[in-house]
């Protein structure tokens, strides 16, 4: 301790042993020790408390404790303090005891030298230094021995949680990239990870494409409230789909929820990829728990193999779609060209028997002028005869001759007409139309056949309809084809309307007919080539499939769209243009004005 003036605690009643240690002390002056001498225990603790000393000199015999008791006292008010024992030549087996229960040394009274103390006390406080030093090392090492077993307790459990992690993850990711199934994907992730990670629940949400709604696909809950299948609006939610929709993992305690019944911890980790947000995987946990940044970092990598599984899924599901179609397409190839063989076929054949009777019967007109020239006037040709001369009969042989030509030519046109409109080739020739008298005019040639198919026909126009700019030819191809239609499957006694109306911007035709109806299921395939409405042909009419088509192209290329309604016992084609052809030049005049109305 250098030269610094020892402070020493003389706990002594005796005073003239007192006073014996201070006058050893003061023969020398080399030694630099300043007594406090005390005479009971009460008056030591008191100086303790309220001073620092470098050790005690202590008798264990005092007025007010006794023996090793004392020891014990002094010890536990100062625990730091070497402690030098002061006993009578006979009490030297107590101080030994005392030596072993704590203190540093004990001195002999009427036996001290002056060096002989001193070196003692210096002992003393090296030693209680030493120990003290040795103490708090060892608590130093217990400390560290105990934080270290700590510390390779947790990263034991570390290890052990990251090797399931990775297995669970490793289970996950097999499963649901062996599946093709995106409810089969969605259920594996959600049950593995609620069983993994022991949540009260979890579950899957799928958006919908423009990333306006969230439905729970699917969800593993212990007890509670199911929200499985709900649609959620993520509008209502601004602060946490936000979040998600920025691809951002996060855990929150919301404030209420109506279906979980007690305050609970959720963790959100969004599906996605680059592509895009799939939907999301929920986690739900107590409120005084959190989840743990291993368990994050799994959610995530769980939504990243959905992600990958669900596009795949997607991308099968899609291929096993265009299969699909192109095998209904290659069917209504088939079926086409099974059509169109037959179509072209059958007026073929009747043009060849008309030309075959024609012959016959002017054979039969040559073979009876002849024999009329061999006879008297007064023989006459038997009546079959004359029958099979009749006019009319020439007459009905050349009229399924025209007709015949006509249907092979509407065929054939039709072939033409829609290849052209694919190509993007057909030219638009277009004029004003005055609608009031151009639909008149257009039904016409369908009044005669109605009648003899014994429907009604009923026109609704509009007294105030406006001219309408389009391209008259195409339009009446396309009207004319909804009511060949119209004629061909509406029943006998049944009715056919023709409906036109206007408003500021849009012109919209209306043909409608009763007595049938097409199925709610064919309406999607009604304007796609080839197509014809399974069973829904009892007059066996025939037909390649290509009309409604045709008028679907025609419309478009018109700048209109057309739609079908089928309910009630009837079904209407609406068919709606607009009034002014964008970014027209003049007219070429108008057609079918109030003049020329027939």
């Amino acid at each position: 301790m250098g030269d610094r003036l020892k402070q020493i605690l003389l706990i002594e009643d005796n005073l003239g042993d007192a006073e014996l240690l201070q006058e050893t002390l003061g023969e020398n002056p080399m030694v630099k020790i300043q007594l406090t001498h005390v005479v009971r225990l009460r008056e030591a603790l008191n100086q303790l408390g309220d001073r620092d000393f470098d050790a005690i000199l202590l008798d264990l015999s005092l007025p007010d404790s006794r023996g090793l008791n004392t020891l014990m006292r002094v010890q536990e008010a100062a625990p730091k303090l070497p402690i030098v024992v002061l006993t009578g030549w006979n009490d030297e087996t107590l101080a030994i005891e005392a030596v072993r229960d704590g203190a540093q040394d004990y001195l002999v009274k009427g036996k001290v030298e002056a060096e002989w103390l001193v070196r003692s006390l210096d002992y003393a406080i090296e030693r209680k230094q030493t120990l003290e030093a040795l103490r708090e090392s060892e608590e130093r090492f217990q400390q560290l021995a105990a934080q270290l077993d700590r510390l390779v307790t947790e990263r034991t459990a570390q290890l052990e949680q990251a090797l399931h992690f990775e297995a669970m993850l490793k289970r996950i990711a097999d499963k649901v990239r062996d599946s093709l199934d995106e409810n089969q994907i969605l259920q594996t992730a959600v049950e593995e990870l609620a069983s993994g990670l022991g949540v009260d629940g979890c579950g899957a949400g799928i958006y919908n494409w423009n990333q306006t709604k969230a439905t729970i696909a699917h969800e593993w809950t212990n007890g509670g409230q199911s929200l499985l299948a709900q649609v959620v609006e993520m509008a209502q939610l601004p602060d946490v789909y936000g979040q998600l929709l920025a691809g951002e993992t996060f855990q929150f305690c919301p404030i209420a929820i109506a279906a979980i019944e007690r305050p609970v911890a959720i963790l959100a980790s969004p599906i996605f990829d680059d592509r895009g947000i799939l939907g999301n995987l929920w986690l739900l946990k107590p409120m005084e728990g959190y989840f743990a940044p291993p368990e994050i970092r799994l959610v995530e990598q769980v939504a990243n193999q959905c992600a990958i599984a669900l596009r795949q899924a997607r991308l099968y599901q899609s291929s096993q779609a265009q299969v699909r179609e192109l095998e209904r397409l290659n069917q209504l190839k088939d079926d086409f060209l099974s059509t169109i063989s037959h179509e072209l076929r059958t007026p073929v054949a009747n043009i060849k028997m008309a030309t075959q009777m024609l012959e016959v019967l002017y054979e039969k007109q040559a073979i009876a002028a002849g024999t009329a020239e061999g006879q008297s006037d007064s023989a006459i040709a038997p009546n079959s005869l004359s029958r099979e001369l009749a006019p009319n009969s020439a007459d009905r042989y050349f009229q399924i001759l025209h007709d015949e030509c006509e249907r092979e030519i509407h065929l054939i046109n039709n072939i033409l007409d829609m290849q052209r409109l694919e190509a993007g080739v057909e030219p638009l020739e277009l004029s004003a139309i005055q609608l009031q008298h151009w639909i008149p005019h257009l039904v016409e040639p369908f009044v005669q056949r109605m009648e003899k198919n014994q429907q009604h026909l009923r026109l609704e126009i509009a007294a105030d309809l406006p001219s309408l700019i389009s391209d008259p030819d195409i339009l009446g191809r396309i009207v004319a084809e909804l009511l060949n239609n119209a004629c061909k499957y509406t029943p006998s006694g049944e009715e056919i309307a023709v409906a036109l109306d206007a408003d500021e911007a849009i012109v919209r035709l209306q043909v409608t007919n009763t007595g049938i109806e097409i199925p709610e299921r064919e309406l999607a395939h009604i304007f796609e080539k080839f197509y014809r409405v399974p069973s829904s042909d009892p007059w066996k009419h025939g037909g390649t499939g290509l009309g409604l088509a045709l008028v679907q192209k025609s419309s478009q290329l018109l700048g209109g769209q057309i739609r079908v309604t089928s309910q009630g016992g009837q079904t209407c084609f609406i068919l709606e243009l607009q009034r002014h052809w964008p970014q027209t030049g003049a007219c070429e005049g108008d057609r079918f004005a109030a003049s020329d109305s027939p």
